[in-house]
């Protein structure tokens, strides 16, 4: 297997050219003592670094000018009172900062933020005090000039595509962030579908293999599987965490990417790496061919409360196996048929162990009897039932309150792509508009990390003050009305 060091060369080559862009909002001046206040709207959600002048309005200030300056994705942000967070992440996430200006002078505040809205707030003055030439330059490696306007005659769905494009535009960095206010890594999950958008909208396939080779760098855990994030600032890191469906959603993620590039130099240096943690995935299965639990090891699937996901995570194996058996029939690799007689196997072995013929659906011992829709959802994506079987079973799991639902875009986007292969177009069409038209109804100039329509306050970290508006998993919109011709 080909070592860290060239892994990340290779990384560092196809590192993106940001661009940048000055945003100016509307207001030039503001005259503030003590206790005044000023909001700033942005106009749109950006990226990147706030700077602004002070100077005398009059007498000299004679001693530092203390402002609190907070950072909003929206206005309840804003409004937010960040005392009051219950400590889940780290509190140090929430965008507010306390500046001390001991004389007039211009100011660029070195960290980076995600925002719209920008409240500056004047906490300590002795003598009136001007700020003025705002100024908010916004990054992104996504070049905003190759992006063409979806071909949609629907007008949600236009609207819909506008923002999961804005949503994408804002997480590629240099590399594809899950969010740019929060996190602000690469994981696997996220690359999977930001790659997926880039190739129907910004186009940009450096980055998409620069975060491939991220992750090929990265150090494999006991059972084998690839870290599920990475670091790259101030130097490379991998991370501890390793989930069993990322790892297998990067095999996903380079048969993705040889089918819409055809290249076969990425292939050819990474074709072992996925046949391996294909490998380790196969080694956790029992004798009837079904995963078995594993001391200290996590499955992601959703961010859904109290979800078991063992079912789910079969399906990701057979969706990835299935992916990388018609990769290397593409790329004439001999193991091919191996490969199809095992995927078989493994679906023959889930129907018999996992589908309840008397519910007529996939619950089982493996998942405590739970009925969810992540579990019909991932054994359609890998192909255990298909046509009006599965069909009836995927709506009436979706209409069914007592069955686990989605709660992340993330989830959301297999859900609908299971419609896809399906062909239900037509409630592929609904559930895109009613899922992300629904964060549309409440403003949202991106796309959301977690949404329940019924829950706004839903947080899969128990305050939405630390929530992310801006998350990479959620931009997948674009890439079905643009792949499908919706």
């Amino acid at each position: 297997m080909t070592d860290k060091k060239f892994f990340l060369s290779k990384a560092d080559e196809n590192r993106p050219m940001l661009h940048y862009r000055d945003i100016i909002p509307d207001i030039n001046e503001f005259v503030a003592q003590t206790g005044d206040s000023i909001l700033l709207d942005l106009g749109e959600h950006a990226v990147g670094h706030f700077s602004f002048a002070l100077d005398n309005a009059g007498d000299f200030i004679d001693a530092p000018v203390r402002l609190i300056i907070k950072f909003g994705e929206d206005m309840r942000e804003i409004e937010d009172d960040f005392s009051l967070y219950k400590e889940g992440l780290s509190r140090t996430w929430l965008q507010e900062e306390i500046l001390n200006i001991d004389y007039p002078q211009k100011t660029t505040m070195p960290r980076r933020y995600a925002c719209r809205y920008i409240k500056i707030t004047v906490e300590k003055t002795n003598k009136p005090i001007k700020l003025f030439d705002f100024c908010f330059c916004a990054s992104t490696s996504a070049d905003v000039s190759v992006l063409q306007p979806a071909k949609t005659k629907d007008a949600l769905l236009n609207k819909i595509d506008i923002v999961a494009t804005n949503t994408l535009k804002e997480c590629m960095q240099t590399f594809f962030e899950d969010g740019p206010k929060r996190d602000r890594r690469l994981w696997t999950g996220d690359l999977r579908l930001e790659a997926l958008t880039n190739y129907y909208t910004f186009k940009n396939l450096e980055i998409t293999k620069r975060c491939l080779y991220l992750f090929a760098a990265g150090d494999c855990d006991k059972l084998g599987f690839l870290p599920s994030y990475i670091y790259e600032t101030p130097y490379y890191f991998s991370g501890g965490a390793h989930i069993a469906d990322y790892a297998l959603l990067f095999v996903v993620s380079v048969c993705d990417y040889y089918e819409h590039t055809g290249d076969m130099d990425v292939v050819n240096v990474l074709l072992g790496i996925c046949k391996a943690q294909l490998a380790s995935f196969r080694a956790v299965l029992d004798e009837n061919l079904i995963v078995t639990r594993q001391e200290g090891w996590f499955a992601f699937i959703d961010w859904c409360p109290g979800l078991e996901g063992l079912t789910a995570l079969q399906g990701v194996y057979l969706y990835a196996l299935e992916r990388f058996s018609e990769l290397l029939k593409a790329i004439g690799d001999e193991e091919y048929e191996k490969y199809l007689q095992h995927i078989a196997d493994v679906r023959c072995a889930c129907k018999k162990y996992l589908y309840d013929k008397n519910a007529k659906a996939f619950i089982n011992k493996l998942d405590n009897g739970q009925l969810s829709v992540h579990s019909q959802v991932w054994m359609i994506l890998g192909g255990v039932i298909g046509g009006e079987e599965a069909k009836k079973l995927l709506v009436s799991c979706l209409d069914n309150k007592n069955a686990k639902q989605p709660v992340t875009p993330y989830m959301r986007h297999y859900a609908a792509e299971a419609m896809f292969k399906l062909n239900m177009k037509n409630e592929a069409v609904q559930y895109l508009k009613t899922f992300w038209g629904g964060m549309l109804e409440h403003g949202a100039d991106t796309f959301w990390e977690a949404y329940i329509p019924d829950d706004l306050d839903f947080s899969p970290y128990d305050d939405r003050m630390i929530n992310s508006l801006c998350h990479a998993w959620s931009c997948t919109p674009s890439y079905f009305i643009r792949k499908y011709e919706l």
